[in-house]
């Protein structure tokens, strides 16, 4: 900056704004006040120029990310649907599931493994679902998350 000051037109303009540059900044006024730090970084935060593009390309890496469903032990099963047993509603809880690829059926399921963590809020015996208010630490424009997540008691691999 020192040294756009000493070319010619760092001297020109000196001159021409020298009133101003010995000026303090203005207070806002009541009827106009200032923006806060957070707003103003909405307005220049990236957007999405085309809508839906992030999830297409989500979507084409999870299908190259595909695996075959692994099977749990008995000793496995019984030890989560002890822990199944013991969820009560508004716990805080980190799930581990399998989401079979709907689209290219096979035996055994393919598809991919998600890990999600929310709050329970339902437990349904009768559908066998658990149901979780999920927890969403990015928030802004393409980065629209699930707010809940409704998961078959057989896609869940681990449950802590």
């Amino acid at each position: 900056m020192d040294d756009y000051k000493n070319t010619k037109e760092g001297r020109i303009a000196g001159q021409k704004y020298a009133d101003l540059l010995q000026m303090e900044r203005p207070e806002p006024s009541v009827k106009h006040p200032r923006m806060s730090l957070g707003s103003r970084a909405k307005i220049f935060s990236p957007f999405a120029a085309l809508r839906g593009f992030d999830d297409e390309l989500a979507e084409e890496g999870a299908q190259t990310l595909r695996v075959a469903r692994a099977e749990l032990s008995e000793e496995e099963k019984a030890a989560l649907s002890a822990r199944l047993a013991a969820l009560r509603r508004g716990m805080t809880i980190t799930v581990r599931y399998f989401v079979p690829d709907l689209l290219c059926p096979a035996d055994p399921p393919a598809g991919r493994y998600k890990t999600v963590t929310g709050a329970v809020q339902a437990l349904d015996p009768v559908r066998k679902t658990l149901r979780l208010a999920l927890d969403s630490p990015h928030t802004g424009p393409g980065m629209e998350k699930e707010k809940a997540a409704v998961i078959l008691y057989e896609n869940i691999e681990e449950l802590t």
